[in-house]
């Protein structure tokens, strides 16, 4: 596997114009809607939802709501249906206030910016992040994951990047992607028709943050290591291959600990 390197993405600086920010986020939450790229882990996710008791969901990191307007009905079918809250360090809010409306509610979001290192009191609930992990270092990561212990809240992180040599062919694909995707994100704006045809910022934005997401995943193994010494809670670490692409979803899902166990997994 390709080492580790933890490079800057573009859309995570505060110098990003909102505009170029915003816009990858909304690229990002389409192209994950229009893969399905999560759709293999909702089990997953639902059995720890279900074996928590979770009253509702805390979504770190969320960008322009990840993949959790499809995600949703999934979860409902496999029998876990709390509402959700999506929060970010920097809100995408034209976004997140559109998934509030379209979904009546079910998604809705914090306007105010969130540190995943630690989550204010009032923000009870499960933890997620999906495609989001990556963007911090091993201590902040680790502080993540110790945080939601210290609160007594369940959380799982789930990247559809990794870094192997396909991930990478397949997000420089993605740039050709966004050229025609563009024009087909709802709701429609000129900026992003802007900042792809004439400024060519969210393409070439895009395709370096893929790339950087790629070399800066987590490794089922790397994740062991976050979570060793974290007390009194089960840690199920692993793969699972995407239904439909040749692609793997890295995971780590942690909660309470109910009964002996150790963190699993696959390298």
């Amino acid at each position: 596997m390709i080492p580790r390197v933890h490079l800057l993405e573009i859309h995570d600086q505060p110098w990003c114009p909102v505009a170029v920010r915003d816009g990858i986020t909304d690229l990002i939450q389409t192209g994950l809607g229009w893969f399905r790229a999560y759709d293999a882990v909702a089990p997953l996710l639902a059995r720890a939802l279900r074996r928590t008791g979770a009253r509702r969901v805390v979504d770190l990191a969320s960008g322009g709501g990840g993949p959790w307007p499809r995600f949703l009905g999934l979860l409902a079918r496999e029998g876990a249906a709390p509402p959700v809250l999506l929060t970010d360090r920097f809100p995408n809010r034209r976004a997140l206030e559109r998934l509030r409306t379209v979904t009546r509610g079910a998604l809705d979001f914090h306007p105010e910016p969130v540190d995943a290192t630690a989550v204010p009191a009032e923000l009870a609930g499960f933890r997620t992040l999906f495609t989001s992990f990556h963007h911090f270092r091993p201590d902040a990561a680790r502080a993540i994951l110790a945080d939601a212990v210290r609160r007594g809240e369940g959380v799982a992180a789930f990247e559809i990047t990794r870094r192997d040599p396909l991930s990478l062919v397949l997000n420089l694909l993605g740039v050709l992607a966004v050229l025609v995707a563009v024009p087909l994100v709802r709701p429609f704006r000129w900026d992003r028709v802007l900042f792809t045809y004439i400024i060519p910022l969210l393409p070439l934005a895009g395709a370096f943050d893929g790339f950087v997401s790629c070399l800066r995943t987590y490794s089922p193994v790397e994740l062991r290591a976050l979570v060793a010494g974290l007390p009194e809670y089960d840690w199920e670490i692993g793969l699972e291959r995407h239904r439909f692409l040749p692609m793997w979803i890295t995971y780590v899902i942690g909660s309470p600990r109910l009964s002996h166990g150790s963190a699993r997994g696959l390298d």
